[in-house]
């Protein structure tokens, strides 16, 4: 598969159609019947479908395939909301939101980019000669400024790590997996900010995971850094802020403090750096979610950690024309 194939809109293979809206009258599953029974559900199951015929019209053979598979995976991780201690129907609502902001490129908030961006799909079955891939990500689709260029460069690295067809490794039997998933968390003329999900399991006990974030200033076409948005006093109280709701959180998950297997100035130290790292940053009109990798500031049973700063209150103390909402 060539890097050109992915560019633009894709779309479902003709062969299936798992995003058209489906017959009530031959709902199956617990999923479909809930969608069915819920007139605000099926009314954004019909936007999907929708949303859908939209994208398969701009799309290639070969986009199709990919998205065909990709949709295929969705469906199937649908299904577990029948199995969710929410209920049903909030979970569907919630995943055929995301979905159907993924096929139309639309952020979560901002008033969205100058830019038409549009999804990619990479997405490959495994078994124990090649990877098991799932990546879901966004592209403008006419890169036309500096900034929509680089930030199409970066994304294409991600789509670049995918090692597609046999890998030519001696993987015990097991079959080695990545998965990218991109959220578009907001966008302007100005900014685009995403959150990317990551899995990558390449043998061992277990996969490893987290998040990392593409924040551009589109006027620029640079990486947004910590030095763009606040000095060293404002980056010293956002660390202050991220602080004091991480240790507010481990007291949760870890009572007992004997049991904290690390010193916590190292700990402390880590916060101050990932909080200066602005590609820990996922920028949204109402708060700024900063993550941390696995491991950084707890144990693996722990869980990942993350901390949330009011945009308003971080614009508050941000430098004269920092690019944010």
């Amino acid at each position: 598969m060539k890097m050109r194939f992915l560019v633009g809109a894709l779309a479902v293979a003709a062969m299936t159609t798992p995003a058209l809206a489906f017959d009530c009258a031959k709902a199956a599953t617990d999923v479909e019947k809930a969608i069915c029974g819920s007139p605000a559900l099926k009314q954004l199951d019909d936007r999907l479908a929708a949303a859908y015929a939209a994208v398969k019209a701009a799309a290639t053979p070969d986009a199709q395939k990919m998205l065909a598979r990709s949709q295929k995976r969705w469906i199937a991780e649908r299904e577990y909301c029948s199995g969710g201690d929410g209920g049903i129907v909030p979970c569907v609502t919630e995943k055929t939101a995301a979905r159907l902001s993924l096929l139309e490129g639309k952020p979560a908030s901002g008033p969205g980019a100058a830019g038409r961006i549009v999804p990619v799909f990479l997405v490959q079955e495994g078994n124990a000669t090649q990877w098991d891939i799932d990546i879901s990500v966004f592209r403008f689709a006419e890169p036309r400024t500096m900034g929509e260029k680089r930030f199409n460069g970066l994304v294409d690295q991600i789509l670049k790590r995918a090692k597609l067809g046999p890998h030519g490794e001696d993987s015990n039997g097991m079959t080695y997996a990545l998965e990218d998933r991109l959220s578009l968390t907001y966008a302007s003329p100005r900014l685009i900010s995403t959150e990317d999900d990551f899995y990558v399991n390449e043998g061992g006990a277990h996969g490893n995971y987290g998040t990392t974030n593409i924040n551009i200033d589109l006027l620029t076409g640079r990486e947004i850094v910590v030095k763009d948005v606040v000095d060293e006093a404002g980056a010293k109280v956002l660390t202050q802020w991220c602080k004091a709701q991480i240790d507010a959180e481990k007291k949760k998950r870890v009572p007992d403090s004997m049991d904290v297997p690390y010193d916590e100035a190292t700990r402390d130290a880590t916060i101050a750096e990932t909080v200066r790292d602005v590609a820990s940053w996922s920028i949204g009109q109402d708060q700024i979610t900063v993550s941390f990798d696995p491991y950084a500031v707890g144990s693996y049973a722990e869980g990942s950690y993350s901390c949330a700063l009011p945009t308003k209150g971080v614009a508050a103390l941000a430098l004269k024309d920092a690019p944010l909402p």
